[in-house]
This record gives C-alpha cells, sequence and structure tokens, in this order.
C-alpha cells in the first residue's frame, strides 16, 4: 500500500485520543514503514502506520482497536500462549483473530461512539482490498479467515460469510466468550484444527504449499500486537 502523509488529519489528536480512551500514558508513534497498527503490551508502544488518504474515522478505529488491548489483552498470557517454536506464529495468528472478536465488541459497548468509526474505516479497508479478496472468492478461503471476516461484518455483512453447521461452533463459542482464558481456550482448539487441515492438504497434494494464499496459513486483520522483537502480538486489526 503506497504511503505518504495524512494532512487532512491532526496526528496529535490521535496520541492524545489514544492516551485519553486507554486512560495511560502510552507511547504513540506514526510510522512509514508499519504495515499495520500494533499494540506492544510489555513496552506500551502503539504504533500506528501512515497510509495513503487515511481519514479521521481509519485513525479513530485503529486507535479504538490497539487501546482495546492495551485494556483487556495481558501480556504474560499472551506470551505464555504462543510460546516458541515452528509453530509459534501460527498459534499467534490464531490469537490474534479470537482475541480481536472480543477487544472490539469489549472496546464498542465501552465506548458505543467507535461504532460508526470501524463501519466507515472497515468498509475503506474492503474499498483498498486490503483482505486481497479480489481474486479469492470468501467461500474458498480457509476456516481462520472466513472467521476473521465475519467479526468484520462491516464490509461484508454475517449473512454473506459460508460456513457449515459444524464451522458454525465456533462462531457461538466466540460470541459467548468474555474473558481471555475464554479465548485461549478457544484459539487452542482453533489452532489444532489449522494444523490439522494443513497436514490433510499437504497429505492430498503434497506441491500445493503450506505457506499458499487460501491454503496454508492465512493472513488477517489489520491490526494487532506488536511482534517486531519476538515477544508480541501480530496485528491485525484488527484489524
Amino acid at each position: 500500500m503506497m504511503k505518504q502523509g495524512t494532512p487532512n488529519v491532526r496526528t496529535a489528536s490521535k496520541d492524545i485520543l489514544a492516551r485519553l480512551l486507554a486512560s495511560e500514558d502510552l507511547i504513540v508513534q506514526h510510522s512509514e514503514i508499519a504495515e499495520t497498527a500494533c499494540f506492544n503490551t510489555q513496552s506500551r508502544i502503539l504504533t500506528l502506520p501512515v497510509w495513503e488518504n487515511m481519514d479521521n474515522a481509519m485513525y479513530d478505529m485503529l486507535v479504538g482497536h490497539e487501546v482495546s488491548h492495551a485494556l483487556h489483552t495481558p501480556s504474560d498470557g499472551w506470551l505464555g500462549f504462543i510460546g516458541e517454536g515452528k509453530d509459534a506464529s501460527q498459534r499467534q495468528m490464531v490469537l490474534n483473530v479470537c482475541e480481536d472478536v472480543r477487544i472490539e465488541r469489549l472496546i464498542k459497548k465501552k465506548f458505543p461512539g467507535l461504532r460508526r468509526d470501524f463501519s466507515h474505516a472497515y468498509k475503506s479497508l474492503h474499498d483498498r482490498d486490503i483482505f486481497q479478496l479480489k481474486d479469492r472468492p470468501i467461500a474458498d478461503q480457509h476456516l481462520i479467515d472466513r472467521i476473521n471476516l465475519y467479526y468484520k461484518g462491516e464490509i461484508y455483512g454475517q449473512a454473506t460469510i459460508p460456513f457449515s453447521t459444524e464451522e458454525r461452533e465456533w462462531l457461538k463459542r466466540l460470541d459467548a466468550a468474555n474473558t481471555f482464558e475464554e479465548i485461549t481456550a478457544i484459539a487452542e482448539d482453533l489452532a489444532d484444527k489449522v494444523a490439522q487441515d494443513q497436514e490433510e492438504n499437504e497429505e492430498n497434494d503434497p506441491q500445493s504449499g503450506a505457506g499458499e494464499e487460501g491454503e496454508g496459513t492465512p493472513g488477517t486483520g489489520v491490526a494487532g500486537n506488536d511482534d517486531s522483537d519476538g515477544d508480541n502480538e501480530q496485528s491485525g486489526s484488527g484489524s
């Protein structure tokens, strides 16, 4: 995505907004090289990307998403779930999708005025094809990607995301989850499901490649927690 300044937005006011919403003196930085918004649960640094033509709604959605991580995502619990090893990045991705469901629900409940910003911003992200759906039918995407899109219903409409009866059980569990512990229990089971699906794909088609778009570990969202030092979550906003 092309990066350039955003002259129509007073970015300093977004720094103040983040601190007010979080009730914490967060460190806020704006980065032209950041691919996503992210929050480091240890250093308490909130990073906002500099994208082309970002408006106030986009900034406020990203700030709201990351502030909710600051308020609700425990650093120790996050790191403990991800662990180390070759599957750490995949476990991080799955937890990010599941935790985003909870933290976005919580921030919109606490600050209802953000609902309009989330809706507007996700519509804008759809128009930018940030989720790379132009040539990838939603029905062909991996379960974890469809879950991610489902909870960004402002973009696609939840009714348009296809799930089997069995897959809808994941949605019921996520809808009922209120605590981080409940989310990690779901993410543990879902990570096992993702790994199992990958093994089956490789057995059925060894040439397909585990990391291929739509088949292996999927990409998710546009916001999350900072993984630059190997200690925290990915992004995606949320987003």
